[in-house]
């Protein structure tokens, strides 16, 4: 058995130490070497994350709730800005103490209680792994039946219930094949493929959002766009325009909560800052391509084709020619790579980096995808989309548990510790480290994270599962819930540590500057390049002389 659990741990050069429970080279704070992220790549990071195909039909399910077109726009623009402005916030941890968000969370629960955390982004990352890779599988159905329109003619034998059908499960599993490999990447390379994502996903839908526009013909825009549509009435119109805030927000939050793993490699911290700060606008910019695309062909088609699947298939059926299906091909081919960049950078990663967090003797960041990736095969994601409501309840009411989180995190990084973090001890176990807590456990934010998460769950529970009747209050609560999410455990934590505050953390926060508190983290990280430092194959400069240095002192 031990010879087996040595073969199984995470690679590592001969006459190196071994990755320890706590470390490995995925886990530990990010060295100079690596720090290879400009803000153009965060730029495209939030660009990929925009411009793909669950954004770009946002702005229909927003319609489908019983706004008008300028409502919508309006209210998913506000929830952009202030998506942008929580992403920058929760991102600071990462681009000044170069630690990811599993290892960030060990700040505000301990080192156990990260255990919690980090369980929730996993089943968040193999959910969304899912539901975007069938996104994906549908633009492989639609290339592949333009090119062999004849797919159709297979005999299709799995259940209408499930809601999808045999050609397009067979669109499902290409696309899984082709995406496989992209789960190798490294983070180095792994910013070009969100340029190559952000720019393919652009030109995608502002070519299919100005063709629609220009060929909509003399009728104009359906009934997405007319004016005289019926309003809702005063009370329940500001409920529906909150509800449009909070989801456009939600969805959004899984890259929220996963923007540490990527801002600890930015060159320096202001790379990722302004830069991620702009990413509302590409969002918007999809929403808005969206609406108006599917506002154009609406009269053409006969229905508001919420779906951008549907519509490039609708559109082959209207002329199945060999030019409309040539340029069927070339509108879906870009989504489909879109949706690789969007999965591997905002889902199969987290989920690796997660996994790597909490095994990392035997589990690095692309055993972690893998898994990751094999995991959101068996969640039937085609269910999840198989309508617009589903569609933003999934979006929607995950947020619950995933904002009070983010509320905790902040309020310990900039308030509790004020923007103080002694990142040695957040790799080691044990009272020796100044957020080991209890145990191990901050039950300061277990009571923070439930006061948040609590008095949202009916309504959570109601739109999961329409047929649970709640309190008219219950659901409007839940449509603040990415207000109140984050608000209550903010303050609570705030509170409950001033009341009840950690002796070791007042100590060093009020011990030095934050400057101080950043030198101590690259002395720490050099001493760790002793160890870990030839992990890639190649030694680092910082590795090297303190090499050097020991063979002089014998």
């Amino acid at each position: 058995m031990s010879s087996l659990l040595r073969k199984l741990e995470v690679p590592h050069p001969e006459n190196m130490p071994r990755p320890t429970a706590l470390l490995n080279h995925d886990v530990k704070p990010i060295e100079k070497e690596r720090r290879v992220w400009g803000w153009p790549a965060f730029i495209a990071l939030w660009s990929t994350v925009a411009f793909n195909m669950s954004n770009f039909q946002l702005g229909s399910s927003m319609l489908a709730l019983g706004l008008n077109w300028w409502q919508a726009f309006l209210t998913m623009l506000f929830g952009h800005l202030l998506g942008a402005v929580l992403i920058v916030f929760v991102s600071v941890p990462g681009l000044y103490y170069r630690i990811s968000f599993p290892v960030a969370t060990r700040i505000a629960w301990g080192y156990c209680g990260s255990i919690f955390v980090v369980l929730n982004r996993i089943v968040l990352s193999i959910v969304w792994c899912g539901v975007q890779s069938w996104q994906g599988g549908l633009m492989a159905y639609v290339c592949l039946r333009a090119i062999w329109p004849s797919i159709d003619n297979i005999k299709n034998t799995i259940p209408s219930s499930t809601g999808m059908t045999l050609p397009q499960f067979i669109g499902f599993i290409v696309f899984f094949i082709i995406q496989f490999p992209f789960l190798f990447l490294s983070p180095r390379p792994l910013k070009y493929l969100v340029y190559v994502g952000s720019v393919g996903g652009f030109l995608a839908q502002l070519v299919l959002c100005i063709w629609a526009c220009a060929t909509m013909g003399s009728g104009g825009f359906g009934s997405v766009l007319q004016p005289n549509k019926a309003a809702l009435p005063g009370s329940q119109l500001g409920w529906m325009c909150v509800y449009s805030i909070t989801a456009t927000m939600s969805s959004i939050t899984s890259g929220t909560v996963s923007v540490c793993d990527y801002a600890r490699f930015a060159k320096q911290p202001s790379s990722g800052i302004w830069s991620q700060l702009l990413g509302f606008f590409p969002g918007w910019l999809s929403n808005v391509f969206g609406t108006l695309t599917i506002a154009a062909t609406q009269r053409r088609y006969g229905s508001e084709l919420w779906s951008v699947a549907s519509l490039l298939i609708a559109v082959q059926d209207a002329n199945p020619d060999s030019k409309t299906r040539t340029a069927v091909v070339f509108a879906a081919l870009p989504f489909a790579l879109s949706q690789i960049s969007l999965n591997i950078i905002g889902n199969t990663f987290s989920g690796g980096t997660d996994m790597a967090s909490l095994v990392p003797k035997y589990i690095n960041i692309r055993r972690g995808q893998i898994a990751t990736a094999l995991l959101g095969l068996v969640i039937n994601p085609w269910y999840l989309l198989s309508g617009a409501v589903i569609f933003i309840s999934v979006m929607s009411a995950y947020t619950v548990f995933l904002q009070p989180f983010l509320g905790i995190i902040v309020a310990h990084y900039f308030i509790v510790q004020k923007c103080r973090i002694k990142v040695s001890d957040l790799y080691c176990f044990g009272s020796r480290s100044i957020y080991w807590y209890t145990a191990g456990v901050n039950w300061r934010s277990i009571v923070a994270w439930t006061c948040g998460a609590a008095p949202h769950i009916p309504g959570f529970l109601t739109t999961v599962r329409p047929s649970i009747q709640v309190p008219l209050g219950a659901s409007h609560l839940y449509y603040l819930s990415s207000f109140t999410g984050f608000l209550i455990p903010f303050a609570l934590t705030i509170i409950l540590h001033l009341v009840f505050p950690v002796a070791s953390q007042t100590a060093y926060t009020s011990s030095g500057t934050m400057d101080q508190s950043i030198q101590e983290l690259e002395d720490y990280i050099d001493r760790l390049d002793v160890d870990f430092g030839l992990i890639q194959g190649v030694a680092s400069p910082a590795a090297e002389k303190l090499e050097d240095a020991f063979d002089g002192e014998k």
